[in-house]
């Protein structure tokens, strides 16, 4: 079923926002079955996850745009994997408001609603046994699922991956679909590709500066990864998976593997807290996430298999040693940008310098290291409109990622500029204010004809990687960002004739916040039951 495309282009037509189309839409938000924003299990008891985690002190900007790590491997104990979990989902902030509170997490999330779950499955670590485990961030604490090793088991469901076979850990990525799909409806299934590699940006980076070395799998058996992790169907997902600390010298258990002829137990679903009054269903969210399914180990690996060397025409140079020469005196640790990170509410229309920029599109595009690209492959481009570059017109432009340079497209002026950018992000000010606004674009027919209906899952992840790099890396100099949807076909009309045939993948706009953002801080929270069972 993943190569009838039909059902991927189906859906992205349909979900495709147009002015007119918002202003007949009939959705409303129904405040009082907000979705509640942590899983919470009614009947297994939970591990306390240690607070004294090592904190990543490396140079933001290096980690960002580095492949692989630089730094000395640190050992993958317990603190170690609270390191990542915390700075990849942890909360960062308690915000309180008449309706409520809120907490904010490392990684920003569309409608800060939250939709993305975070899975381990590991071997015996110093202080935690081998088993699958779901994290809980709001009480900073770990879930037993399933004891014993199961990574074997989970490579195998990945075509006897040997970044899972060599890595003491991996993260399994979910998405609850109606935690999101309550505002945003169908087409809420690109976000759940958009917030998970938001999140992803985080963990790589922190991999990175812990000399880690990280890889994110796309291709897997869904319903046995659905099945290893004790998911309810048509409710909760597996979108990604991320081993950390390959062994790049793939030791025995790499050269030794066999598959387990033993089929994985179906342990029943744990009871869980439900996580709204009133779930509604979205059947076109899930027909396209049963089309791109991978059902058998044979299916998986010709998957894999297929999409080898297909996507030269963007690719890049290895450049994850490589420097900006930025000028800045003061390198900003991993930490502190990601505790000061946050989605800017406004921006202050003062102009950013082109080396900012600069330094933003070439450390959000080194490459992400995708199971299904070859080394310096990528999907995904990025198109611009500048409003306020110092030494740069306003206007369109292209970023060629190869020669790490900006292409021209036209020119306007800025008030011309500045109306359009805000009017393709659905009209919002925001977005008129932002020194420039990025749109990640890919040529979906193309991906879909290689990759088929799970392309459409790879190249909306991929974009919402990069995106959170444009995040990080914004941070990291002092500016702020924030995400957008927007119209879809005008923003390809935008970019014509060059973007002809592509489409938009997600929107971030940058530029100088008009307040001072407040650092965020390590919450690795021991909220109360009634505090996890919030709608905040």
């Amino acid at each position: 079923m993943n190569d009838d495309i039909k059902h991927a282009i189906h859906y992205h037509e349909e979900t495709k926002h147009s002015e007119l189309g918002l202003q007949m839409s009939r959705h409303y938000l129904d405040w009082d079955d907000k979705p509640r924003p942590f899983k919470v299990y009614q009947e297994l008891s939970s591990i306390p996850l240690p607070q004294d985690f090592p904190i990543p002190t490396a140079d933001a900007l290096t980690c960002i745009r580095s492949v692989h790590p630089f730094l000395p491997e640190s050992p993958l104990d317990i603190r170690a994997l609270a390191q990542f979990l915390f700075f990849s989902a942890g909360i960062t902030r308690e915000m309180k408001y008449d309706s409520g509170t809120y907490y904010m997490r490392a990684a920003s999330a569309t409608g800060a609603l939250y939709p993305i779950e975070l899975y381990v499955i590991s071997k015996e670590l110093a202080g935690l046994p081998a088993g699958v485990y779901h994290f809980c961030p709001g009480n900073f604490s770990l879930v037993e699922l399933r004891s014993g090793d199961y990574r074997s088991k989970l490579a195998e469901m990945a075509g006897g991956n040997p970044n899972i076979l060599s890595s003491a850990v991996t993260l399994a990525f979910t998405s609850f679909a109606w935690r999101n799909a309550w505002k945003y409806g169908d087409r809420s299934y690109r976000h759940w590709f958009w917030d998970s590699g938001v999140i992803a940006s985080n963990l790589l980076a922190v991999a990175i500066s812990a000399g880690v070395e990280p890889a994110l799998v796309t291709g897997f058996l869904d319903a046995g990864v659905n099945n290893l992790l004790r998911l309810e169907q048509r409710s909760e997902a597996a979108v990604v998976l991320a081993p950390l600390g390959s062994s790049l010298a793939k030791g025995p258990e790499v050269s030794d593997f066999r598959p387990d002829p033993e089929p994985l137990p179906v342990l029943d679903i744990p009871r869980i807290i439900p996580i709204s009054k009133r779930e509604k269903e979205h059947p076109e969210i899930w027909k396209l996430h049963d089309a791109s399914s991978l059902l058998s180990a044979k299916e998986v690996a010709q998957w894999l298999s297929s999409s080898k060397n297909k996507f030269t025409n963007v690719a890049s140079e290895d450049l994850s040693q490589e420097r900006m020469q930025d000028n800045r005196q003061d390198l900003d640790s991993l930490s502190n940008v990601i505790l000061l990170r946050g989605s800017t509410r406004r921006f202050s229309r003062s102009p950013i310098s082109k080396n900012h920029l600069s330094t933003i599109l070439f450390s959000s595009t080194r490459g992400v290291p995708l199971d299904v690209l070859a080394k310096g492959e990528s999907l995904v481009d990025i198109y611009l409109i500048a409003n306020a570059v110092e030494g740069l017109a306003p206007g369109h432009y292209f970023y060629n990622r190869h020669a790490k340079s900006l292409e021209q497209l036209d020119a306007m002026n800025e008030l011309a500029s500045r109306n359009e950018s805000g009017y393709l992000c659905l009209g919002q000010a925001l977005f008129s204010d932002a020194s420039a606004v990025l749109f990640m674009m890919t040529d979906i027919n193309a991906i879909l004809k290689t990759l088929g209906n799970r392309g459409y899952r790879v190249c909306q992840f991929e974009a919402g990687v990069v995106a959170g790099k444009i995040y990080l890396s914004s941070y990291a100099q002092g500016l702020g960002a924030s995400g957008s949807t927007f119209y879809d076909d005008v923003v390809t009309e935008s970019f014509t004739p060059h973007a002809r045939n592509k489409a938009a993948m997600i929107a971030v706009g940058v530029g100088m916040p008009a307040y001072k953002a407040r650092r965020g801080k390590i919450l690795a929270a021991r909220l109360t039951k009634s505090q996890l069972l919030s709608n905040g």
